[in-house]
């Protein structure tokens, strides 16, 4: 058992995102907005890549539950969430993460004291900075306040139209490359038939001079809306803006290449060379984050096993096995040298084929016991309660047997 939980342990921690510094490699990025909407981040997890920190900070309806922190819909409930979860101290904030991802946060809910926290490590501290859209972003929309004022705003590359959502009538908004040749939007295989790209609800901007705009977005009455955005600010530190919720992308019938735009989009903004090669990086991704869940149910299989007196202690050999192949391959990853990442992976796919062969048939043998028990108690107690009925219903050894009873000779008396 203690063997079983310290794989438990040391995947958690593989999971969990790390707080310690990012000297091993990693992308450390800091998501502020809504969790709820924050889909191709939260897929991102299982890329040892990245280190991901999430604060809620958006009052934007359901959106304000939550996966982990729950709030209500308050700017007071958000606040406190972000004084919780935000990074304490600048120092804090550029030690721990190289890019700041926005979307839909509000601004009075970050609050000055964070707001200008983070537009000084963007300026001073060459940490990356992303702006998602949504009703909370960019100018807001329906009340919510706009972000063009403040320090951040001024580091986007737009400038915003005050209350200018864009989502009528449905159906109508086509997003239309326009930079096909930019490292991150050649990464991505866009595809014009998927819901987001056709009916692409979005933050009404203006282009700042000297940004770049990658998409637009056309309809039957407009075309030229910026969707994506991007400029470099000096000492070459990356700024984009989306128009556009990111969640869309895997929202409903998800996007399988929309864990690709999150991921690839923080390797441009942190300043790596982006992977051009879509199907191997797409295939590598898919293959963590299925070893990832395959790794977390033999684990609860494990645990059950163990619960039942089996010996663990073979098939554990072979997760921690896993485990350390996966580490080992950290360097190489960190390196972007997807190739050799996947081989990697089809290896450790084997090895975890095998452990969970092996988990099936000690979870048959431990339960094997169980069955013996239930058939014997289930074969007991219908041999006893058949004896019994036999003794008394055929063999009527408890009972006198009489000619007439009470009740025949009432009745003869009758007579």
């Amino acid at each position: 058992m203690k063997a079983c939980l310290h794989v438990s342990v040391l995947t958690l921690l593989l999971m969990v995102p790390a707080t310690l510094g990012l000297e091993d490699g990693r992308i450390g990025v800091l998501y502020v907005g809504c969790m709820a909407r924050s889909r191709p981040f939260w897929d991102m997890r299982s890329d040892m890549l990245f280190s991901l920190n999430f604060v809620q900070a958006t009052t934007r309806d359901w959106g304000a539950w939550g996966p982990i922190q729950q709030v209500d819909e308050s700017v007071e409930s958000t606040s406190r969430m972000v004084r919780l979860y935000m990074p304490r101290t600048l120092r804090d904030l550029t030690e721990k993460f190289d890019v700041v991802a926005m979307a839909n946060a509000n601004r009075f809910a970050v609050g000055q004291k964070y707001t200008e926290m983070l537009a000084q490590g963007v300026r001073e501290n060459n940490i990356s900075f992303f702006m998602g859209g949504g009703w909370e972003s960019f100018g807001g929309s329906f009340g919510r306040p706009d972000w063009g004022e403040t320090s951040l705003g001024a580091l986007i590359p737009t400038e915003n139209v005050v209350d200018s959502w864009i989502q009528y009538p449905g159906g109508a908004f086509r997003v239309v490359i326009e930079e096909k040749e930019h490292e991150f939007i050649s990464s991505i295989p866009w595809d014009d038939k998927q819901p987001f790209s056709r009916n692409y609800h979005h933050n009404l901007v203006r282009p700042k001079s000297g940004s770049e705009v990658l998409a637009t977005v056309e309809s039957v009455s407009f075309s030229g809306h910026p969707a994506f955005i991007t400029w470099d600010l000096p000492g070459q530190t990356r700024v984009f803006a989306m128009t556009g919720e990111i969640h869309v992308m895997s929202s409903g019938d998800a996007w399988e290449y929309a864990i690709d735009v999150g991921a690839n989009l923080m390797i441009y903004l942190d300043g790596r060379p982006v992977p051009q090669d879509v199907e191997v990086v797409h295939s590598l991704r898919m293959k963590m984050s299925q070893v990832a869940t395959r790794k977390s149910l033999l684990l609860s299989l494990l645990e059950f096993c163990d619960s039942f007196g089996a010996n663990t202690q073979k098939v554990v050999d072979e997760v921690d096995e896993v485990e350390r192949v996966i580490w080992d391959s950290r360097p190489i990853y960190f390196d972007l040298r997807f190739a050799e990442m996947l081989e990697i992976y089809n290896d450790v796919d084997e090895i975890l084929k095998t452990a969970e062969i092996n988990a099936v048939e000690l979870k048959e043998r431990a339960l094997l016991w169980v069955y013996i028990i239930e058939w014997l108690a289930v074969t007991g107690t219908s041999l006893a309660t058949g004896f019994i009925l036999w003794t008394v219903m055929v063999r009527r050894r408890l009972y006198r047997e009489v000619r007439t009873t009470k009740l025949s000779e009432y009745a003869l008396e009758e007579r």
